[in-house]
C-alpha cells in the first residue's frame, strides 16, 4: 500500500497454458488446453496457493477453451464464482486463424505478417480484427473490473494480445507496441489498484513471474 487507509484490489493477470495443436496463429481458434498447458496453469496458480488455499475471490475469464475450462475448474475445486467475459476473447486472426507462420507465408508471403508484428496497431490481420478494436473492448472490460470489482484479490485468465492490452492500461504504451511483451504461456503478472483520498493509482508489482 501506497495511500494510507486506501482501498486495495489486487489483479493477477495470467495468459492461457499450451493449447491443443501446439504453437500457432490461433487467435479465436477455439482449442482446448493440452496436457502440457493443464499442468502449467495449475503450476501457475498453486505457486500463489496458501496451504493449499486460493488467494482469490473472483476469477474473471475469456470464453475461450483455453481459458474458460481452467477457470471454470479453479472456480468449481475452490469454490470460487467465475465471470466469463466475452470481451477477453483473444484478437480475431482472420484469414491466418489457426494456421502455423509456415502455412502463412506459403500462403501469401511474408510481407504482411511481417509488417503486422513490427506493428499491429497499423497491419491488421487479412479480414481480422484491429488491434484498435481489440483494445477498445478490453478497455471497457477494465474499467468495469477497477468501478466494481469482484472481491479484492482477482485472476483474470486471457490471451497474449489481451494480456497485453490489459497491461497497457496500466503502462500506457502505445498501440504500436500492442504485443511489446512476448508472455510465455502460463505467465502471470500482478497489479494493485489503490483508491485513496486523492483518487486512483494502479501500480504494477510485476510482469511475467
Amino acid at each position: 500500500m501506497r495511500f494510507p487507509n486506501a482501498t486495495i484490489t489486487t489483479i493477477d493477470i495470467m495468459r492461457h497454458g499450451e493449447p491443443v495443436g501446439g504453437r500457432m496463429l490461433r487467435g479465436s481458434t477455439d482449442h482446448p488446453l493440452s496436457e502440457a498447458g493443464w499442468q502449467q496453469v495449475s503450476d501457475a496458480v498453486m505457486q500463489h496457493s496458501v496451504e493449499g488455499r486460493m488467494p482469490y475471490d473472483a476469477v474473471l475469464s475469456s470464453p475461450l477453451l483455453r481459458c474458460r475450462e481452467f477457470a471454470l475448474w479453479l472456480g468449481e475445486e475452490f469454490d470460487l464464482p467465475v465471470q466469463v467475459e466475452d470481451d477477453l476473447a483473444e484478437l480475431h486472426l482472420g484469414r491466418w486463424e489457426g494456421k502455423t507462420h509456415a502455412q502463412v507465408f506459403a500462403e501469401e508471403g511474408s510481407e504482411q505478417m511481417n509488417a503486422f508484428w513490427y506493428n499491429p496497431s497499423q497491419a491488421a490481420p487479412p479480414e481480422g480484427e484491429t488491434l484498435e478494436a481489440l483494445d477498445a473492448r478490453v478497455s471497457d472490460v477494465w474499467r468495469r473490473l477497477l468501478v466494481n470489482p469482484p472481491g479484492k484479490h482477482v485472476l483474470v485468465v486471457a490471451h497474449l494480445f489481451v494480456c497485453n492490452a490489459l497491461l497497457r492500461q496500466v503502462l500506457g504504451q502505445p498501440l504500436s507496441n500492442g504485443l511489446v511483451m512476448d508472455l510465455p504461456y502460463a505467465a502471470m503478472s500482478r497489479l494493485r489498484h489503490e483508491r485513496h483520498a486523492l483518487g486512483e493509482t494502479t501500480f504494477v508489482e510485476w510482469i511475467g513471474g
